[in-house]
């Protein structure tokens, strides 16, 4: 749990710190509000001003998405499907498999949104960036398959589940669901509450939250993987960029591309999220045991099996990669194995 926490914090500590305190390496001005800037177009070719009247330079803006069916697309659009559908399906039943996709996917997108932030006009090519990612999502995903990292696992799944649900609700009207540049942070407003609501669930009704939280990451990414295929770059892809990209070096980009989702997408994203609470009863229905997977053996079976009347047995020295396995931790003769009590 330790571990984990630290590998989460410090990610989050990164994003934090290369979105708003480097405002030099974006640009200029930085990370400017939406309402700070001027845009001149009268010559057909959008130039940008910060309030101070200097020019912005403009850049390409990319952001790992690619183009149509290319390979950095391919590749997000493979990545959607194969983590959304087990997750909307089966995301209960994952146990360790669940754990580091919720501690792989907190670092990757925190990584993204790091990235598209902090480049300069020239920005990073797409597969590079790509690339970078899936090498986050990966560590993350690789440290939350052990036991340290469960409840870090568990309580990312929650929150994460909580924002995927809030960014399909912004991500419902074009130019975002409060598209006022001077309201723009009201959308946040709207995507940490649920994130707060779908963490806090898991204190009070720690298996409905869990479970909500595997189908909302589940049908998310579904219905992204879907867009990706029905409208590429144009749909839920370009609305995310919207909501997360604040770097003054993409403002001309991001105005000329904008966010207008077609009936198609709309479509895709409602439907997505009526799918989240079914799903997530019908995988409390499939799978009804709990979320660890570990046999729990009662005391009086294990006296049939194995009598230790008589025998004075020294508890077995647990190793550092089994500590990390299994959580076990030996203090005083005594197993305090910490068990999150989802049922």
């Amino acid at each position: 749990m330790a571990l984990a926490a630290t590998w989460m914090i410090a990610t989050l500590f990164w994003t934090f710190l290369t979105v708003f305190s480097t405002p030099a390496v974006a640009s200029p001005t930085g990370l400017l509000p939406r309402s700070s800037f001027t845009v001149n177009n009268e010559t057909g070719t959008i130039y940008v001003f910060g309030s101070s009247g200097s020019p912005i330079e403009q850049g390409p803006a990319t952001d790992g998405s690619g183009t149509n069916f290319n390979a950095p697309a391919a590749i997000w659009l493979i990545f959607c499907l194969t983590i959304g559908i087990p997750m909307a399906l089966a995301g209960i039943r994952g146990w360790r498999l669940t754990t580091g996709v919720g501690i792989g996917l907190a670092s990757s997108v925190c990584t993204w949104a790091a990235f598209i932030n902090s480049v300069d006009s020239s920005g990073v090519s797409d597969l590079p960036l790509t690339a970078i990612i899936i090498v986050f999502f990966c560590c993350g995903f690789a440290l939350g398959i052990f036991e340290i990292a469960r409840l870090g696992g568990i309580t990312a799944i929650g929150i994460a589940g909580g924002l995927a649900f809030g960014i399909r609700i912004v991500l419902l009207r074009a130019g975002l669901i409060i598209s006022s540049t001077e309201l723009y942070a009201l959308n946040w407003g709207i995507v940490a509450l649920c994130g707060v609501i779908g963490g806090l669930s898991l204190i009070w009704f720690q298996r409905y939250g869990l479970l909500f939280g595997c189908a909302s990451i589940g049908t998310f990414l579904a219905a992204l993987g879907i867009d990706l295929i029905m409208a590429k770059q144009s749909g839920m892809s370009m609305g995310l960029r919207l909501l997360f990209d604040r770097n003054s070096s993409h403002i001309a980009y991001l105005l000329t591309n904008g966010y207008t989702p077609n009936l198609t997408t709309r479509i895709i994203i409602i439907a997505s999220m009526g799918l989240t609470p079914i799903l997530a009863l019908i995988q409390h229905r499939l799978f009804p045991g709990p979320f660890t997977r570990r046999p729990i053996e009662s005391d009086a079976a294990l006296a049939i099996d194995f009598p230790t009347a008589g025998l004075n047995m020294e508890p077995k020295r647990a190793t550092f990669f089994v500590q990390l396995w299994d959580g076990a931790k030996e203090k005083g003769g005594t197993n305090k194995h910490n068990r999150f009590s989802v049922v």
